[in-house]
């Protein structure tokens, strides 16, 4: 460039939308021609972001993967409901203890902390696709859900061998119901919104009504208690999968994601499985020698 070449450049703030940085540059002799660049490096407010999970889904997979695991399990505080009142020599009647809080104690820490990464999903859904232990969390929660989901079937269905067709069937309905709950959560977000004053409204006038003809209302209650009861571990089931794809596909665009989830995580957590299922187990095998040889009305 020549002696008498001059080169400014001046920064200033805009204040325009997202407040960029304007960059304008003179250059040439005496300044003659002037370039003006404009360089957007503000990042989107959060409050202009797509949300990932809107407060309806987000409260209806809390619902399926916390609170509902937790009812079940306060159900299950004394005895699992599906499992036998005394020893019937099936093959089936120690698995189905398994569910019993008194013998599956050891899956604490693990359904814990698959319950604590949903509520952080629910929350803050970025903050689990960062976080390779939270989604491994997140992940394992569908495993957990599939092993009660399964024994749930099973035990309704009670089938008098392991490898038989009522075995088949059982794990088929199990699968079906999983779909159609699925299905259900898929629906939730596309939903129309609804301001929450009418949700009140509506669910009032429901309670209002259900006490007016509560001769009608009571067998519907306990009618849909029963079968949410039987459907409850599925809809567990397709809550974890479906916050599992979710925090997936976050964690293919989330910069910070930390990278695949190593061996080291998963071969940990299939150690601690491991050897949850071989205490629990053996509790199931000590709740059923405790039980009486005889059915109880005999």
């Amino acid at each position: 460039m020549g002696a008498g070449s001059v080169i400014s450049i001046r920064i200033r703030n805009v204040v325009r939308g997202a407040n960029p940085l304007l960059i304008a540059a003179d250059s040439g002799i005496g300044g003659v021609t002037m370039g003006t660049i404009v360089l957007d490096y503000a990042q989107e407010p959060d409050d202009q972001k797509r949300r990932v999970i809107s407060r309806l889904e987000g409260a209806v997979l809390a619902g399926a993967g916390i609170l509902l695991p937790i009812g079940c399990f306060a159900a299950s505080l004394n005895r699992y409901p599906g499992g036998p009142d005394f020893q019937r020599g099936k093959w089936l009647d120690c698995l189905t203890l398994v569910p019993s809080v008194m013998a599956s104690y050891p899956f604490a820490p693990l359904l814990f902390a698959a319950s604590y990464a949903m509520a952080v999903l629910v929350i803050a859904p970025h903050r689990v696709a960062q976080s390779r232990l939270l989604r491994w969390a997140l992940y394992s929660g569908a495993i957990l859900a599939a092993q009660y989901t399964l024994i749930q079937a099973i035990a309704i269905a009670d089938p008098g061998a392991l490898l038989s067709v009522g075995t088949l069937v059982a794990v088929g309905a199990a699968g079906i119901a999983t779909l159609l709950a699925l299905g259900g959560l898929w629906m939730v977000p596309r939903l129309p919104r609804i301001k929450p004053a009418y949700w009140l409204s509506c669910a009032i006038l429901m309670a209002l009504a259900a006490v007016v003809g509560w001769r009608i209302a009571l067998p519907v209650i306990l009618l849909s208690a029963m079968l949410g009861a039987i459907v409850a571990p599925a809809l567990t089931l397709a809550a974890y999968l479906r916050v599992s794809f979710i925090v997936w596909k976050l964690a293919q665009q989330e910069p910070r994601a930390g990278g695949r989830i190593g061996l080291r995580v998963p071969l940990v957590w299939l150690a601690t499985y491991g050897a949850a299922w071989v205490l629990a187990f053996i509790n199931a095998i000590d709740l059923y020698n405790s039980l009486p040889k005889t059915p109880p009305d005999c």
